[in-house]
């Protein structure tokens, strides 16, 4: 299971606050913070875990403002981590829960998040350890698969959809392969140049639409897909990576060779070996850039989060996990939205 941290955390806060990361920094109680977290490492299972951390945060009240809020969007940015929802409708339900906390058995709070916690992703509890290994890049390409699947009216994620979702993320080296255009250069490897609308029209080409809307749910991977995230993991192991990021995905696809991912590579005047050797003078590019930041921080911060005194590090570690997290903005609107639909003020 993986686990947030003090600057996760403080990341949701600055979302859902609307504020920047040195006022998220004063308007949150860390010590606070840093207990319930604990808590949530000394659990088992994930449904344990998002019940101690849901009901830490709201008794503790470490926000200033809105905590009812943010302690659950903090909860949903957990159990996405670990590739699960945690659905909140009924909202009154989840309300009057609240409301009892200070009250309501540790069981009861366990029974309530089991009820409600979904594996997304379409795989299941056995696939953990690999999901585990995931960067957060590499997750959200998995989310906007699913949403392109859902965008073709598809039943399933194929290998066509990872590749579409490795475009839309925008940010990875797997991105950086596929779209950048122009040529090499001794500090920037050349890209393919291509974009999500002509990945769409081969797909529509290919395999076309589905007759009927998937629902919104959650749907499978096809066979081959799931072999391309196997391979994507077996390209990280042989590269010596210990997580799986957006290139061992892409590699993953290429490995396969025969999905219609690769198909669509190919039709659009790619050669698999070609982008095998863009991939790794990306990944390449990409480690000579983490040394280059990394080098600027000389000094080692301190392992535990009470002694971890110096103040614009934390800020420039805030930041830094703020980029990360930028989709987390659509998430905490919608429960605004959410919460608003039911006459509940998101600000109380």
């Amino acid at each position: 299971m993986r686990y947030l941290d003090e600057y996760d955390v403080l990341a949701v806060a600055a979302r859902v606050l609307h504020c920047d990361s040195d006022t998220a920094v004063r308007r949150t109680n860390l010590d606070a913070v840093h207990e319930v977290l604990t808590d949530v490492r000394r659990t088992r299972g994930l449904a344990d875990g998002v019940a101690v951390l849901l009901s830490g945060l709201v008794r503790a009240r470490p926000f200033d403002g809105a905590n009812r809020v943010v302690a659950v969007a903090v909860v949903l940015q957990f159990a996405a981590l670990n590739h699960a929802e945690l659905r909140l409708e009924p909202v009154d339900e989840l309300d009057s829960l609240l409301d009892r906390l200070a009250e309501a058995a540790p069981d009861e709070v366990v029974a309530f998040v089991r009820d409600r916690l979904e594996t997304v992703f379409g795989v299941s509890r056995r696939d953990e350890d690999m999901f585990e290994k995931f960067s957060d890049g590499a997750r959200r390409v998995i989310v906007l698969a699913q949403e392109e699947a859902h965008g073709f009216q598809h039943n399933f994620i194929g290998t066509e959809h990872l590749l579409l979702g490795l475009i839309e993320e925008g940010h990875g080296a797997a991105a950086k392969v596929l779209t950048e255009s122009g040529s090499s250069s001794p500090w920037r490897p050349a890209g393919m140049g291509i974009s999500a609308p002509a990945v769409r029209e081969l797909v529509v080409e290919i395999i076309g639409r589905g007759a009927q809307d998937s629902g919104g749910g959650t749907v499978p991977f096809t066979p081959r897909a799931k072999a391309t995230l196997e391979y994507a993991a077996t390209e990280a192991r042989a590269l010596g990576d210990d997580q799986l990021d957006t290139e061992h995905l892409l590699l993953g696809i290429l490995r396969d060779g025969e999905g219609v991912g690769a198909q669509i590579l190919v039709k659009l005047g790619g050669d698999l070996e070609d982008i095998r050797h863009k991939v790794i003078g990306w990944r390449e590019h990409k480690q000579r850039v983490e040394q280059a930041v990394t080098g600027f921080l000389t000094e080692e911060a301190a392992t535990t989060w009470p002694t971890f005194g110096r103040r614009h590090h934390l800020l420039a570690e805030l930041n830094a996990v703020l980029d990360e997290n930028e989709h987390l903005h659509e998430e905490v609107t919608r429960l605004r939205t959410l919460l608003r639909h039911h006459n509940i003020n998101p600000d109380g």
